[in-house]
This record gives C-alpha cells, sequence and structure tokens, in this order.
C-alpha cells in the first residue's frame, strides 16, 4: 500500500515541470529518488502507528485506530516535509544558473507539498478504511501493508 504514495508525489513533480516549462535533467531525476523516500516515510510512520494500536486495542473501530494513529504521527511528518521545502528555497533563489540544484529544488519542493496531498486524501483511500471501523476488502490485514 506504501508504494501507491510514490506516484502521487510524482503528479507534483510532473505537473510543476510541465506549468514553469522546465527540462528533465538529472536534478529532476535526483528529486524523484528524493521525494519517493519521503512520501514513503510519512505513510510509514502512519502505518506503523496504526498497527501498533491495532494490536494495543484488537476491538476498536480501524477508522478510530486510523485517526489516532494520524492525529500523532501528522506533526512529525508536517516538519519534515516543511523543513525540507524551507531548506531547498536558497536553492531557487540563488542557484538558478546551477542547473542541477534548481531543477532538484523545484522537484523536491512540489513532490513534498503533493505528498502531503497523499498523506491527507489518498492514504486513507489506499488503505480502505470505512467509517463502520471494517475494511472493504479483507484481504489485506493490516499487518501486510
Amino acid at each position: 500500500m506504501v508504494i501507491f504514495m510514490i506516484p502521487v508525489s510524482f503528479i507534483g513533480l510532473f505537473i510543476t515541470f510541465s506549468v514553469f516549462d522546465l527540462r528533465f535533467d538529472n536534478g529532476i531525476f535526483a528529486a524523484f529518488i528524493f521525494t519517493s523516500g519521503l512520501s514513503v516515510n510519512s505513510a510509514l510512520y502512519i502505518i506503523n502507528e496504526f498497527n501498533s494500536l491495532k494490536k494495543m486495542r484488537p476491538n476498536a473501530p480501524l477508522m478510530d485506530l486510523y485517526v489516532a494513529a494520524f492525529r500523532h504521527k501528522i506533526m512529525p511528518i508536517n516538519y519534515t516535509i516543511v523543513s525540507t521545502v524551507l531548506g531547498l528555497i536558497p536553492f531557487i533563489l540563488i542557484n538558478k544558473d546551477q542547473v542541477f540544484w534548481y531543477t532538484f529544488a523545484v522537484g523536491t519542493i512540489a513532490g513534498c507539498i503533493f505528498s502531503l496531498v497523499g498523506v491527507f486524501v489518498f492514504l486513507p483511500a489506499f488503505l480502505r478504511i470505512t467509517t463502520q471501523g471494517t475494511r472493504i476488502s479483507q484481504s489485506q490485514t493490516p499487518d501486510s501493508i
């Protein structure tokens, strides 16, 4: 399930590079790798907490467990994304003549922002947790994610 977060963050990269008419080079390829690591890491934080809560409270509704895990881990995820974005802003402002660092910074910032969209919107959908507290598909347990 975590692997589905990568395409969501890549959408941000593709949209940014098409809107700002930037060319693909080594910087964007590095941004792809960096962004996929951050987006998977964000999803893993939440899923790991969800699995821990599921073991502690096996009879609790899954939606309640997911919301608790999300609320517990969203601030460290936000801090990671915001610090990454803020740390790359000087590369955009100062290094426009250095193509690698400029495209790396622009791509990583766009991918990070879209990975937050993925964590907020798509991760619950990928886990298929309903409001009744059961999964739509029982083929996967939370431990197999």
